[in-house]
């Protein structure tokens, strides 16, 4: 019996560790289980599978990453490519190193997560959180999907986590700004909303010399991260590639009819948290309850700066594509997308710190109910992923057959890598 209790005090004692354990577990089984089958390897996967050929294979080091936007001739930096190439060479080209690329990822926003909600809220919110991101249904098929745009939204939480320090005086972190800023931009080209940001909080720096030579120091590093980029532009002999041009062309002006007409995909990273589709209208009117709780017993400044800015994450994305005529995807507003997270979790916190068990049970059969169903229609999905794609590639290689190669075709991909580990490529040889 004595035993026992020791046993038990010391699971108590340890608790929140072992929480976050099962927690992790259960992320790593939901992002790496059945890779081949629940995983997709479509056109982003198989254009990344083959700029990676090149860099491994034919040793061309690629200035630029994917196209930012359609036929925009603008590119997002290439450093993405060097990321998931180092995979790819584990793998030997095996495009099963898409599915691992994308799991690695996953891990990585579950800490970044973790990290930044412990620090600004506290354990219970930070626990709630990566909860939520690893057992709802959208944020496990978000992570399971290879491509720059699955880091969008943990490099932005990074990104709102530091501008948030440097708010508060740690101007030290100017230097993590610049970096982060300069990687996103290999990320997706909604990465031009954080200069914006960053110059509508500026007049929150602290005013001193320190918070000037930082800005100076970290400058010169932010221009690294984009010297691939301007290397290939000052290598185009066409004038064609112009940022410019591409804004005089999608810029449509600012009305507020188009502001009203995206309220509802400015909020639409709600929809992934809202447990159920008879909730997804309370997105509108959730940043307002989210203030009015988070400041009811206390103002301070540090507040005021935290929902500012939570402001900005939201008002940016939503202003500027009210000004853009082109097409517009959920994901291009996937930068708040964490930041809707923890404001979920922030509540789950609140409910959980009442002094009545009531409130608890509540949670604890919400968040069972959330396992429960969407751990089982995750476990019942089937991607047209690599499974099939290769037991169709692997006949037609049985029966001497051949496989036309077309921009974004998976089975032209897999057909390269069955024959490369045979010594041949096939197309080098047939033109």
């Amino acid at each position: 019996m004595k035993r026992f209790k020791q046993i038990w005090q010391l699971l108590i004692k340890h608790k929140y560790a072992l929480i976050l354990i099962a927690i992790f577990a259960s992320e790593i089984f939901l992002r790496f289980y059945q890779m081949d089958i629940k995983n997709p390897f479509g056109f982003d996967q198989v254009d990344n599978a083959w700029a990676v050929k090149k860099i491994i294979v034919d040793h061309t080091l690629p200035l630029v990453g994917m196209v930012a936007k359609g036929n925009s001739n603008i590119y997002i930096g290439p450093f993405y490519y060097y990321m998931i190439a180092a995979v790819y060479w584990i793998f030997n080209l095996n495009p099963i190193a898409s599915g691992v690329m994308a799991g690695l990822t996953s891990i990585f926003t579950f800490w970044v997560i973790f990290y930044v909600a412990k620090k600004m809220f506290s354990m219970e919110v930070a626990l709630f959180a990566v909860f939520i991101n690893t057992f709802f249904l959208p944020g496990i098929m978000f992570d399971r999907v290879q491509w720059p745009v699955n880091f969008i939204p943990s490099i932005s939480l990074l990104i709102f986590y530091v501008l948030y320090r440097i708010t508060l005086g740690d101007v030290k972190k100017i230097i993590a700004l610049a970096l982060l800023v300069g990687f996103s931009f290999s990320i997706h080209f909604t990465s031009i909303f954080y200069p914006v940001i960053i110059i509508l909080a500026l007049p929150l720096f602290p005013r001193n010399r320190d918070t000037m030579k930082y800005i100076l120091l970290s400058l010169p590093l932010f221009l690294v991260c984009l010297i691939p980029n301007i290397i290939y532009q000052l290598q185009q002999k066409s004038g064609g590639s112009n940022f410019a041009a591409y804004l005089h062309d999608y810029y449509h002006g600012f009305h507020l009819t188009r502001i009203r007409q995206l309220t509802g995909d400015a909020l639409i990273q709600f929809n992934a948290y809202s447990f159920m589709d008879k909730f997804v209208p309370l997105k509108f009117i959730i940043l307002p309850v989210f203030y009015l709780t988070y400041l009811y017993k206390s103002v301070s400044r540090s507040k005021i700066i935290f929902c500012y800015l939570v402001l900005l994450w939201f008002i940016v994305p939503w202003f500027i594509f009210a000004a853009y005529s082109g097409e517009i995807s959920d994901y291009y507003f996937s930068i708040n997308r964490f930041i809707a997270l923890l404001i979920v979790a922030y509540f789950f916190g609140r409910i959980w710190t009442i002094k009545n068990i009531i409130p608890k049970l509540i949670i604890l059969l919400a968040l069972g109910y959330v396992v429960f169903v969407n751990v089982g229609s995750f476990l019942q999905y089937k991607d047209n992923g690599l499974a099939q794609r290769e037991k169709n590639v692997l006949q037609v290689i049985n029966k001497g057959g051949w496989i036309y190669n077309a921009a974004g075709v998976p089975e032209a991909y897999i057909y390269y890598y069955y024959m490369q580990q045979k010594g041949i490529d096939p197309y080098a040889i047939k033109k």
